[in-house]
């Protein structure tokens, strides 16, 4: 990192961390996009990425979205008058409810994202071996690290560490 003479901070970065905070970028874009053209918000739309994979109990996906259990509840009642997902009983406890989602909001969110995925294996396929090992290497490596920093800052959290600074005076 380096400091600039203004006080703020301009990181150095290589043109393969510049790339890859482009996919980044561009991959919040295109969810973007999509909650656009499916009529959520982010919260809605992060909660059906995790229904698309299976149903989940209100508790679970609270635990998911980092959101209490009643603020679970109301994006559940939004997707289900949205027609996205449905309450059914669970399948081994009848007195619990589980949520799904319907297969139309399924197929919708398989429609924009497996063509991403799918450019993502034909870019692949343009390398030779020792290249895809080397992509495989590098994001496995960044990925390890993240989760790592990850795991520290829910630890600060749990601590009660403050997250922030303040400016002298405020």
């Amino acid at each position: 990192m380096v400091v600039q003479e203004t006080g703020g901070w301009r990181p150095t970065v290589s043109p393969q961390a510049r790339a890859l905070r482009r996919v980044v970028r561009l991959n919040e874009e295109i969810g973007y996009q999509i909650r656009r053209l499916m009529g959520l918000n982010e919260t809605d739309y992060s909660a059906m990425s995790w229904l698309v994979r299976g149903p989940l109990g209100p508790t679970d996906l609270a635990r998911a979205l980092h959101v209490t259990t009643a603020s679970a509840t109301t994006v559940v009642d939004r997707l289900v008058r949205a027609g996205h997902a449905v309450r059914e009983p669970h399948e081994q406890d009848r007195r619990r409810m589980t949520v799904r989602a319907v297969e139309n909001s399924r197929e919708e969110i398989r429609n924009h994202v497996v063509p991403m995925m799918d450019m993502v294996e034909e870019e692949l396929a343009l390398l030779d071996e020792p290249g895809r090992a080397a992509v495989l290497q590098f994001l496995s490596g960044t990925a390890e690290r993240m989760e790592t920093h990850l795991s520290q800052l829910r630890e600060q959290s749990a601590q009660g560490a403050p997250t922030g600074s303040k400016e002298a005076g405020t």
